[in-house]
């Protein structure tokens, strides 16, 4: 194909204000929170969001009238667009062939259709991004999770149907994992001033991949919708119920809804100096004697275990928080301008001190684990124990709990 649809906005100059509002949307966490939108990149991406439901504003493509004719997957987008100008009532949601398809050819129903240059797609993308010569991009709405945040759940939606609003648009989704039996968040990540996004791109897939239900973000977290993380995380961030807030607003979310808050560290010296590695001869033997307890280095190990609950099973609801991987979880509380707080450092000093402790046993040689590494393992471990429901662990399978001795 040689000539671009009448329906395709031509981006020409670098003064252009749709690609400076666009560029601005990838680089400016105000403007992606003011818009309400975030960029994506690649057909496959774009359309596996599009079968999900998700809505997109501006889908573009790169034209160079230099490098013609159009090739796939510029082409696809090209050729969907057509049906859809001749045959406008037409669309995804319609009846297709096969999701985001009519006809055979792949369609997207967006509210404008873009083409720009190579160079100017690097000026939207940026030069991080690797920009093919026939790239497809979208601008995506943000979809609003609030409802499924809320303190005790009284203004949850179940139906998925949109009741909160976004920049003054109606954005709610239904995460894949809600069914009209389970709407509520049962299994939750809290992420504590994690900076890196590609840490926060594989956290949020692993959440994913593991049937979490989605994070809480204490303030001075990387935004979810940087645009490292959504290239990390494979746009799955847009599927990723979340919520930015303080540990006030958290405390009153985790009592609200009976959730259990388990904080990962590392194996406190105490605990160490008053056990030792079970190894496969040591817990073969019968004839061993000492008054060390043994460390099963396969399992995961708690401390400041309340009380109140079982020691045989976890709670049925629980939130597990992730420090930096090298601060772990800081013992302050500031927002991203550095300004403090005292209630929300009150509300953190008493939810750390209550909280359950866990930590992965490692080899003494290895200081520490990527915090996305340690947080995967952790969840598909906790996956196990819950699994179990209400039936007592086995003994061969029992937590491994460690008290302070008192002296």
């Amino acid at each position: 194909m040689q000539n671009l649809p009448n329906r395709f906005l031509r981006i020409t100059g670098s003064k252009n204000q749709l690609l400076r509002r666009l560029e601005l949307l990838r680089v400016s966490k105000s403007e992606r929170q003011s818009e309400g939108h975030v960029l994506v990149q690649g057909i496959k991406t774009v359309q596996e969001l599009a079968n999900k439901g998700h809505s997109i504003r501006t889908l573009g493509i790169t034209y160079d009238e230099n490098n013609l004719p159009i090739q796939s997957p510029a082409l696809d987008i090209v050729q969907g667009s057509t049906i859809l100008e001749r045959e406008p009532d037409r669309s995804s949601s319609g009846t297709p062939t096969k999701p985001g398809s009519i006809a055979g050819k792949i369609v997207f129903k967006a509210d404008q259709y873009v083409a720009a240059s190579r160079k100017l797609t690097t000026r939207i993308l940026g030069t991080d991004s690797r920009i093919a010569e026939h790239e497809v991009w979208a601008e995506v709405a943000i979809p609003d999770y609030g409802y499924l945040f809320s303190p005790s759940g009284s203004s949850r939606d179940v139906s998925g149907t949109a009741t909160a609003t976004l920049s003054g648009r109606k954005k709610s989704h239904r995460p894949s994992w809600m069914r009209d039996e389970e709407c509520e968040i049962q299994k939750m990540l809290v992420l504590d001033r994690i900076s890196d996004p590609g840490n926060m791109g594989l956290l949020i897939r692993a959440g994913m991949a593991l049937n979490w239900h989605g994070s809480w973000h204490t303030p001075g977290t990387v935004d979810e919708y940087n645009n490292k993380v959504v290239r990390a995380s494979r746009a799955l961030c847009l599927d990723w119920p979340t919520k930015t807030g303080g540990w006030k607003e958290l405390g009153e979310f985790l009592e609200g809804n009976g959730m259990t808050l388990l904080v990962a560290d590392m194996i406190p010296r105490w605990i160490l100096d008053q056990s030792e590695p079970l190894t496969a001869a040591s817990a073969a033997s019968s004839t061993e004697t000492s008054s060390a307890t043994k460390l099963n280095m396969n399992g995961l190990v708690w401390w400041n275990w309340p009380d109140n609950l079982p020691r045989t099973r976890l709670p049925s609801k629980v939130a597990l928080l992730m420090g930096s991987e090298h601060h772990g979880v800081n013992i302050g509380t500031s927002d991203e301008n550095g300004a403090v707080n005292q209630d929300d450092q009150k509300e953190k000093d008493r939810l750390l001190e209550k909280a359950i402790r866990v930590s992965i046993p490692m080899n003494a040689a290895v200081e520490s684990m990527n915090v996305a590494t340690a947080a995967t393992a952790m969840m598909w471990e906790l996956n196990r124990l819950l699994s179990q429901g209400t039936a007592e662990v086995t003994s061969s399978d029992a937590l491994q709990i460690f008290d302070r001795l008192v002296k």
